[in-house]
C-alpha cells in the first residue's frame, strides 16, 4: 500500500503578488521591456496578435493525425507506485491519447515531446508569437550543433504535473495553453530556497562536448501537489498537500512551505511567460494541451551566458569581468567568446588539455569553424578523458512497454 506523508500547510497566509495580465496584441515594447524575464507574466490572445484568429483546434487534429502511429514516451503515474515514483510508458501517440482524458489525481499520464513536431507544424505556432517574443539567439547567434529544442508539445491529463524545477541555460520560457486549465507555482531562486528543495544539478546542454555538459537544471524531488484534500477541480474547494525534497536538510514533512511567489490559474489561450531559472511546477486540473519553448534575446544574454560560465567552473570574478567588457559586442561575438572561456575551464586546461587541444577548444567556438567544430571537439574529449578518467556516459534507459 502505498505511504502517505501527512499534509504540509504552507507557512503563512500572506498573499501573494498578483500576476500581470497583459493584451499581446496591443503589448508595445516600453511595456513588455521592464517585465520581460524578470517576472511571471500572462498574455492574452498571444497567438492571435500577428496574422488575426488562430484555430487551435484545428491544428491539434492534424498533429494528431500526422503522429497518431507513432511511438512515444510519457510518464504514468499510478497510487501503487513507490512514492514519488512514475512509469515510462512507450505506446502509440492515438494510444495515449485515448488513455489521458480518464486520468485522476492517484493515477494519470504526463507527455512532453520536444521532437514530435515538424518544422511546418512549429512554424505555424512560432510565426505567431508577439511581436516581442520574435528575438531568439538561440537560433540566430549560438552554433547549431549547441540547438536547443524549438517547440515543446504537451498533454496531460486530470491531475497529472510536472516535476519541481529550474531550467537550465536560465532563458527566458513560455507556454501557451491551447486547451484546458492548468495551475502553476513559482519561488523565485534563493539559497534558502534552494536548500529547501534539496536542488541537486543536472547537466542538459552540451554533453557531446563534455559528459557534465554545459549548463544544468535545478531539479527536486519534492512535490507541491503530492496530495489533495477535496476534489482537485476549479470551482471546488479542495488544498494541496505538499511532499518535502527527501535530501531537504533540517526538516520533513511537517515542516511548512512557504507560499509561493506567484500562484496563476492559466486558462486556455493564455500564454504565460516566465524567469526559466525560477523554481515551476504545474498541476493539470483537466486533459490538456499546450506548447512551449523558450528564447534568449538581448536582454536575458547575459543571465544566459552567465549561466554556461558558472556550470563551466568559471572563478566569479572572471565572469564577471567578461560579462562587463563584451557587453558592447553583438550577440554572436559574445555567445562565441563566452564559449571559448566556459570550455577552458571545463576542460581544466593547462592541466587537462595539451597544446593541439586548447587549439581544438578555441577552433570549436569560432563561427567559422561550425562544420567541423564538434568532430574535433570529440576527439578532444576523448582523448582528456583518457588522461582524466572521466567515466563514460551512459546513453541508453530502460522504458516499460505498456499500461499494466
Amino acid at each position: 500500500k502505498p505511504r502517505r506523508t501527512k499534509m504540509a500547510p504552507f507557512a503563512d497566509d500572506a498573499p501573494r503578488r498578483p500576476i500581470a495580465r497583459l493584451d499581446a496584441r496591443t503589448l508595445t515594447e516600453e511595456v513588455w521591456a521592464p517585465l520581460d524575464g524578470v517576472v511571471p507574466v500572462i498574455l492574452t490572445s498571444a497567438l492571435d496578435s500577428v496574422h488575426g484568429p488562430w484555430d487551435a483546434a484545428e491544428w491539434c487534429r492534424r498533429v494528431c493525425d500526422r503522429h497518431g502511429t507513432q511511438r512515444v514516451k510519457f510518464s504514468h503515474r499510478r497510487s501503487d507506485l513507490p512514492q514519488g515514483k512514475v512509469q515510462h510508458v512507450d505506446a502509440p501517440l492515438q494510444m495515449f491519447l485515448s488513455e489521458v482524458v480518464s486520468g485522476t489525481h492517484e493515477a494519470n499520464s504526463l507527455y512532453m515531446g520536444e521532437h514530435l513536431l515538424e518544422p511546418d507544424e512549429q512554424k505555424d505556432v512560432l510565426q505567431r508569437l508577439p511581436g516581442v517574443l520574435q528575438e531568439d539567439l538561440f537560433r540566430e547567434s549560438f552554433p547549431p550543433e549547441l540547438s536547443v529544442p524549438a517547440l515543446c508539445f504537451i498533454v496531460g491529463g486530470p491531475g497529472s504535473r510536472s516535476t519541481l524545477h529550474a531550467d537550465h541555460l536560465s532563458w527566458t520560457g513560455w507556454n501557451v495553453l491551447l486547451s484546458g486549465t492548468k495551475l502553476w507555482h513559482f519561488y523565485k531562486r534563493s539559497p534558502s530556497n534552494d536548500r529547501l528543495f534539496a536542488a541537486r544539478r543536472v547537466p542538459q546542454w552540451g554533453l557531446d562536448v563534455h559528459p557534465l555538459g554545459l549548463a544544468a537544471n535545478w531539479s527536486s524531488d519534492a512535490d507541491l501537489f503530492f496530495y489533495c484534500e477535496g476534489e482537485p477541480r476549479l470551482g471546488s474547494s479542495h488544498a494541496f498537500g505538499q511532499r518535502h525534497a527527501s535530501a531537504h536538510v533540517g526538516g520533513g514533512a511537517g515542516v511548512a512551505l512557504p507560499r509561493p511567489d506567484f500562484e496563476v490559474v492559466q486558462r486556455a489561450g493564455e500564454m504565460i511567460v516566465f524567469p526559466g531559472d525560477w523554481w515551476h511546477q504545474t498541476y493539470h486540473y483537466t486533459a490538456s494541451v499546450a506548447v512551449c519553448a523558450q528564447y534568449c534575446n538581448r536582454r536575458n544574454l547575459s543571465r544566459v551566458l552567465g549561466h554556461i560560465l558558472d556550470w563551466c567552473g568559471t572563478p566569479v570574478d572572471v565572469s564577471s569581468d567578461f560579462l562587463k567588457s563584451s557587453s558592447s559586442l553583438e550577440p554572436v561575438a559574445q555567445v562565441r567568446q563566452a564559449l571559448e572561456v566556459a570550455m577552458k575551464y571545463r576542460f581544466q586546461c593547462g592541466a587537462v588539455l595539451d597544446d593541439q587541444d586548447r587549439r581544438h577548444v578555441k577552433l570549436a567556438a569560432t563561427a567559422e569553424a561550425r562544420p567541423r567544430s564538434m568532430g574535433t571537439l570529440r576527439a578532444c574529449e576523448t582523448r582528456c578523458r583518457q588522461r582524466s578518467g572521466w567515466g563514460v556516459r551512459h546513453a541508453s534507459r530502460t522504458h516499460s512497454r505498456f499500461f499494466p
